[in-house]
């Protein structure tokens, strides 16, 4: 592959640390309530958009579950504590965009996670900077392991789907990539994913710090 024309970037596991946080805030606001939630169920939903999440935890807890209400609480929850502590960037995460900067590839963010929680996190870290394009699974009407979110980045950028690269942390990102025809790095975090899910990644790397060396071995080997 190329030097792609656009990053696209999942945020929760793969730009941020974030995923333990987003368990504790889960756990936060359902204890009280009388709600534990499993760490497998927690972790089955990585990665997906809020439609999909409350389908799943109405369907473990029963109908009575007040999602709504327990996720206006966890999201208020969360984004109290990025005001309140550093933001936990990912290893490499610098070394990745700056080698986009230099290289002119444009720099993406989509993320099931809210805008205004996208949003203030890029802000937090001082990286906003680095991303021509914001996009929220809010806005798609089928979030990850669907396609949608990220061929309106590529819509958006005037990118065709095969000149981008997706990175992503989560099986249902990965789905998501290989839906829209999007070459894609699997970065692990929290979650093994499935061994036929990691076949539809074009590559996996431990950080985000080994993309740029990948791309400069691939040039030696095409030059």
């Amino acid at each position: 592959m190329q030097i792609p024309a656009i990053y696209i970037f999942d945020m929760d596991g793969t730009l941020f640390d974030t995923e333990p946080i987003s368990y504790t805030a889960w756990q936060a606001v359902c204890r009280p309530r009388g709600y534990e939630i499993p760490e497998m169920l927690f972790r089955s939903v990585i990665g997906m958009d809020n439609r999909r999440i409350i389908q799943l935890f109405s369907e473990f807890f029963g109908k009575d579950f007040p999602y709504e209400e327990i996720w206006k609480e966890k999201t208020a929850y969360q984004l109290e504590y990025y005001h309140t502590h550093p933001v936990p960037c990912k290893p490499g995460l610098m070394q990745c965009l700056e080698f986009a900067k230099t290289q002119g590839i444009q720099c993406a963010v989509a993320s099931s996670s809210p805008r205004s929680q996208i949003e203030y996190l890029l802000e937090k870290a001082n990286i906003a900077s680095y991303f021509q394009i914001v996009q929220s699974g809010e806005d798609v009407v089928h979030g990850k392991p669907a396609p949608d979110i990220f061929l309106l980045v590529c819509q958006q950028a005037g990118v065709a789907p095969l000149n981008a690269l997706v990175l992503e942390d989560s099986q249902n990102g990965i789905l998501a990539a290989d839906a829209a025809h999007i070459p894609s790095i699997w970065i692990p975090d929290l979650v093994q994913i499935a061994p036929e899910v990691q076949q539809k990644a074009w590559r996996i790397c431990h950080s985000l710090a080994d993309v740029p060396a990948l791309f400069q071995e691939e040039r030696k080997i095409t030059t």
